[in-house]
C-alpha cells in the first residue's frame, strides 16, 4: 500500500482547485450585479466573456491562429482583431463558427483551468454569457442562472446600458431562452426586485455553495 507523507498530503491538498460554479443569464439580467455580490462575499470570480478577448490580444497565439485561418483582412491597422470583421465571416455559415469555436474555446478553457488551480476557496464564480449555448455546462461543477422579466432586461439594457432596440433584440435571438436555462440550472436567482432582495438570495446561495463544495477532512 502506498504510503503518503503528511507534507504530501498537504501539496496534494493545495494542488486541488476550487468548484466550478457557471453563471449565466440573458442580456439585462443582472449577471455582472450578481458577480459583484459574490466578490464582496470574498468569492473568487472569472470573467470568461473577458478571457475571451484576452486569448486574441496582439501577438498571442490565439490571434495567430484566427488570421491564419480568416486571413489578415480580419486584423484592423494597429494589429488588433477587427471583431466586426470576424463575426461577418465567421457567422454567416455554421462551418466557420465550428472553426473559430475550435480555435477559441481550447485556449479559452486552458486559461480557465490555469486559473482555478491559482485560487484558494471552496469555490469560484465563472460567469459566462453564453456557457449554456457554447457548451461551457458540462466543464461546472454547478451552475447559478439569474433570471428577470423580458420587460426590465430590455429596460436595462435599452435605458441603462445605451443599448439601440435592435442591438437589444440581435443579442437576445443569439442567446438561448428562459425554459433552456431553468433546464441547466442548479440554481436560480430571480431578479425582478431591488437590489437588497436580490443580495439576500446571493448571501444565502453563498452559504449552500461553502457547505455543498467545503473539503471535507
Amino acid at each position: 500500500m502506498a504510503v503518503v507523507s503528511v507534507a504530501g498530503a498537504v501539496a496534494m491538498q493545495k494542488k486541488s482547485r476550487p468548484a466550478a460554479v457557471g453563471l449565466t443569464g440573458g442580456i439585462g439580467s443582472g449577471k455582472s450585479t450578481v458577480v459583484e455580490m459574490f466578490s464582496e462575499l470574498g468569492v473568487p470570480v472569472l470573467d470568461l466573456d473577458r478571457l475571451g478577448h484576452e486569448v486574441v490580444h496582439p501577438g498571442s497565439e490565439g490571434l495567430a491562429m484566427l488570421v491564419h485561418e480568416f486571413g489578415k483582412e480580419i486584423l484592423l491597422a494597429d494589429g488588433c482583431l477587427d471583431r466586426r470583421k470576424l463575426a461577418r465571416k465567421c457567422f454567416a455559415s455554421k462551418a466557420a463558427t465550428e472553426r473559430l469555436n475550435g480555435i477559441l474555446h481550447p485556449l479559452i478553457w486552458a486559461q480557465e483551468e490555469a486559473w482555478l488551480a491559482d485560487q484558494d476557496a471552496p469555490y469560484a464564480v465563472i460567469e459566462a454569457s453564453v456557457l449554456i449555448e457554447s457548451g461551457g455546462v458540462g466543464r461546472m461543477d454547478a451552475v447559478i442562472v439569474v433570471l428577470a422579466d423580458m420587460s426590465l432586461r430590455r429596460k436595462r439594457a435599452i435605458e441603462l446600458r445605451g443599448l439601440s432596440a435592435e442591438r437589444f433584440e440581435a443579442v437576445v435571438a443569439r442567446q438561448c431562452g428562459d425554459d433552456e436555462r431553468r433546464r441547466v440550472a442548479d440554481y436560480l436567482l430571480e431578479n425582478n426586485a431591488d437590489l437588497d432582495t436580490l443580495r439576500q438570495q446571493v448571501a444565502r446561495l453563498h452559504e449552500t455553495l461553502c457547505g455543498r463544495f467545503a473539503p471535507r477532512g
